[in-house]
C-alpha cells in the first residue's frame, strides 16, 4: 500500500472534518452529527496511519483496537490513543435506542472543538511523515 492509498483515507478525513465544521457553524447547528463525524474522522485517520505502515485496516469502528494495531513506538500512537473515547459515537446517535443509558451525554461544544484540533494535529503529523518518506 502506497502513499496514494493513504491520501485516499485522508480525503475521507477531510470530508468528515468539513462536515464537523458545517454541523457546528452552519445555519442549523447539529452537535450530535458533528460528534459522529469527529468519530468518523478519527477512525479514518487511524486507518490512514495503518495503511501508511503497510497494515491493512480491518472494518470496524473501535478506535482503540485500531490504534493497538500500530507499533507502540509509532509517532502517532499517543495522539491517536487520545481519540479512543470517540468510539462510542460511531453508533450512539445513528440508531434509535430504547435504552437511554446506552446513549452517552452530549459533550460540550468546546470538547468537540478540542477533538477537531487533535485530529488536525495528527493529520498534519501524518502528512509530514509521508512527505519525509
Amino acid at each position: 500500500m502506497g502513499n496514494e492509498a493513504v491520501r485516499e483515507w485522508l480525503a475521507i478525513v477531510e470530508s468528515d472534518l468539513r462536515a464537523v465544521r458545517n454541523c457546528l457553524n452552519g445555519p442549523e447547528p447539529t452537535v450530535q452529527v458533528a460528534i459522529y463525524h469527529c468519530q468518523q474522522a478519527a477512525e479514518k485517520l487511524v486507518k490512514a496511519a495503518l495503511v501508511a505502515d503497510a497494515i491493512n485496516p480491518p472494518r470496524g469502528h473501535d478506535i482503540g483496537a485500531l490504534v493497538d494495531r500500530l507499533r507502540p513506538d509509532h509517532p502517532l500512537h499517543g495522539v491517536l490513543s487520545e481519540l479512543e473515547d470517540l468510539t462510542v459515537y460511531a453508533v450512539a446517535y445513528r440508531y434509535p435506542s430504547g435504552d437511554i443509558l446506552s446513549v452517552p451525554p452530549d459533550p460540550p461544544v468546546e470538547e468537540v472543538v478540542g477533538w477537531v484540533a487533535t485530529i488536525i494535529a495528527a493529520r498534519d503529523k501524518l502528512r509530514g511523515l509521508l512527505a519525509g518518506a
